[in-house]
């Protein structure tokens, strides 16, 4: 009988029709600027006072939401956003506050907005600036009650998420927030992880179908999620040992553009050609620098590779193919770097012929080698696949230099 007071207030007062935004925000502010009514209190409320409460007018449901978690626009007035907390203020921002448990998490989809200059804060990709843009708002928290760690502390590191819209009838391995370019900032707030995700504007993919995914890994994982290529549907797996809620994203059809969905689309699969170099940002070391590395890279090949690098054997996994041919790893190299991500086994052995792929996997920091691990697949005779993270052998650093010397 003791049912859990959050989810009782959300079944009785679940509103048919949403109230508009300004007016919820006024009778937030009127409640915060009485501090008559303690939080506690509320939530002690016994289950018979219920029915009183069902003749609540409708703005009393986002009040109550509001007082458990941070509306959008408190969430980007932390960022100092005053352009994005306006514009989720707007007409255009869509209230949702839908709640999800898996597993040891809680994620609450809050509210989402798009539209074009809506942020003072603008992203820049392959020297342009993105301008139309897609901003939502998500709480993460334990299910449990225990406090989300501040993130000055230690164990902090330790958490990772990965939130991106997915577009049905579009592979989400594919189409995700990094290759729709993407970010995100956050912040913890009593016990409660507050993420803002931006992306590329989704909206132009409405009368399509879109969700929202929220998963505990660093990029997409494909074990996450099942991606139907006859019906276009994501759903979640449920024999995902982890977080993967999904969400509907409720987006007006009419703010659908075909057209402009279909060109996105193809600038999406062209390769991005480089951006000139700005003087202002970029010298001619960090040019020669990456220059040097890259070369140093396309002297790789499996047969000679461990000529050149060292095997770190605590990244050694064995990776099952899912059933639309992907693995995914997570790894990380002490001292240098840690991350996650998936191939498709099929672009990376052509022959399906067992042995080490030519094709290699690199990542540094300041453009440095020193810091450079090389990432490897390799087909076993099963059909599993093997990786392994590499870093150059001592001496290798001399060399890239003479390299870099000598252009």
């Amino acid at each position: 009988m003791k049912k859990d007071l959050d989810t009782l207030l959300k079944q009785a007062l679940t509103p048919t029709k949403e109230p508009d935004s300004r007016l919820n925000q006024s009778i937030l502010r009127q409640v915060k600027e009485t501090e008559t009514m303690d939080i506690k209190k509320v939530r002690r409320i016994p289950a018979a006072a219920i029915a009183a409460a069902i003749v609540l007018g409708a703005g009393s449901v986002t009040a109550y939401a509001s007082w458990k978690y941070l509306a959008p626009d408190k969430v980007t007035e932390k960022f100092n956003d005053s352009k994005l907390t306006d514009a989720f203020l707007g007409k255009d921002a869509i209230s949702i506050h839908e709640e999800q448990t898996i597993g040891k998490y809680r994620v609450t989809l809050i509210g989402i907005v798009s539209g074009k200059d809506i942020s003072q804060y603008q992203q820049s990709s392959n020297g342009v600036v993105q301008t139309d843009r897609t901003y939502c708002v998500t709480a993460i928290e334990y299910a449990d009650g225990t406090p989300m760690p501040d993130t000055m502390d230690d164990s902090y590191a330790d958490l990772s998420f990965f939130v991106s819209p997915f577009i049905k009838g579009y592979d989400p391995a594919k189409y995700n927030t990094v290759t729709m370019r993407g970010g995100y900032s956050e912040f913890v707030q009593n016990g409660i992880l507050y993420r803002l995700t931006e992306c590329d504007n989704v909206e132009i993919f409405a009368d399509q179908g879109l969700y929202l995914g929220v998963m505990d890994s660093t990029f997409y994982n494909v074990q996450a999620y099942h991606y139907d290529k006859a019906t276009g549907e994501i759903s979640r797996n449920e024999g995902y040992d982890g977080l993967n809620a999904l969400f509907h994203l409720p987006i007006d059809v009419s703010k659908a553009d075909p057209e402009a969905a279909a060109n996105y689309l193809t600038s999406l699969e062209e390769p991005e050609s480089e951006p000139e170099p700005e003087p202002e940002h970029t010298t001619l070391q960090d040019e020669m620098t990456d220059a040097a590395i890259q070369a140093w890279m396309d002297q790789l090949t499996p047969e000679n590779i461990d000529e050149y690098a060292s095997r770190v054997e605590s990244s050694v996994q064995i990776l099952t193919p899912d059933s639309d041919g992907y693995v995914s790893v997570e790894y990380e190299v002490e001292g240098r770097i840690s991350g996650s991500g998936s191939i498709l086994v099929s672009e990376y052995f052509k022959g399906k012929k067992p042995g080490m792929s030519d094709l290699f996997g690199c990542a540094y920091s300041e453009n440095r080698l020193e810091s450079l691990v090389i990432m490897t697949y390799t087909l076993n005779e099963d059909g599993t696949v093997t990786f392994a993270a590499y870093i150059p052998k001592e001496g290798t650093e001399t060399q890239t230099d003479e390299f870099r010397l000598e252009q």
